[in-house]
């Protein structure tokens, strides 16, 4: 499958990488920066797994890419809408999104603009960031669970999964992808908006009783929209989210990331989405607005 990465950060950077290095015809997106120095000097992956080189073709804009069979998307969520605009317009027919993205509103936006048929759905569990243009670090995972949305199984999904796996890509096919990616958004709400805030890692915040209380708090409430939303999340889901700290001493959250390097947070993908749903549902989500309305004031402005 002709392969194109859409949007070329930690994620972008690294599952490219990856397929670049299994062999697959890859082209990389990319803007500002990031473009400049993946077309000047290529693709450094330095990685805990082994590190990996490679002169790259890359685009700045859709319409300079080669007719994709596969697209990675890797944008922003607050990015997804336009992305899935440009997509519609500007890929073939038969052409496969798979949505390497947090939240759980991307796979709809996506169907809505392309068609069920071709979107795959998928969670990522990976430590990476940009370490500087052209290079990406990864410390950590580096796995994708894809499936058809909402849930059970597709062929387009097996054979995108299955082709990601030919390629040296850790993936795996899921038949409960929506209730995986509210399982993910339990941790992104608990951990990235307080890290945020505090400009603090993992580790510190979890040795601060009061930051602990908090996200304690903020994955309970995400735990109580999904269930209310008809989402099967195991009984101990809140429990192990919360535990699932080892290893992650030093982990900067990928919205601190963003805020270090100044760029805007997925706000509304972690928070918003609960305040909203949680009114729909009837659901009380206080610590999420509180989040919410903290991270909105500092970098959204009053």
């Amino acid at each position: 499958m002709r392969t194109l990465v859409y949007g070329t950060g930690a994620v972008g950077g690294y599952f490219g990488a990856r397929l670049v290095e299994g062999g697959a015809d890859v082209t990389f997106l990319a803007r500002g920066r990031q473009l400049a120095a993946l077309s000047a000097t290529g693709l450094t992956l330095v990685s805990v797994e082994g590190d990996f080189f490679a002169r790259v073709r890359t685009v700045a804009r859709l319409a300079d890419a080669e007719p994709p069979d596969l697209v990675l998307l890797c944008v922003k969520a607050h990015d997804t809408p336009a992305a899935a605009k440009a997509l519609a317009q500007g890929v073939p027919e038969d052409a496969v999104v798979v949505s390497l993205q947090n939240g759980v509103e991307n796979p709809d936006i996506l169907i809505d603009a392309l068609g069920a048929t071709r979107v795959v759905a998928a969670t990522v569990f990976i430590g990476a960031r940009v370490a500087a243009p052209g290079i990406i670090q990864h410390t950590a995972a580096g796995t994708i669970r894809a499936g058809r949305y909402p849930e059970g199984t597709a062929p387009h999904v097996t054979r995108v999964v299955e082709f990601l796996k030919a390629h040296g890509v850790k993936a795996k096919e899921t038949r409960t992808i929506r209730r995986d990616l509210w399982h993910k958004l339990l941790w992104n709400a608990g951990f990235n908006g307080p890290s945020a805030l505090t400009g603090a890692t993992v580790g510190a915040m979890t040795a601060r009783p009061g930051i602990s209380w908090l996200i304690r708090g903020l994955v309970a409430e995400a735990g109580a929209v999904a269930r209310k939303a008809g989402v099967d999340l195991p009984d101990d889901a809140e429990a192990k989210t919360v535990a699932q700290v080892d290893g992650l001493a030093d982990f900067k959250t990928s919205m601190l990331q963003d805020v270090e390097a100044g760029r805007p947070v997925e706000r509304e993908a972690f928070y918003g989405v609960l305040v909203r749903e949680g009114a729909r549902l009837g659901v009380e989500t206080p610590l999420a607005r509180m989040v919410n309305d903290a991270l909105a004031l500092r970098f959204d402005g009053p």
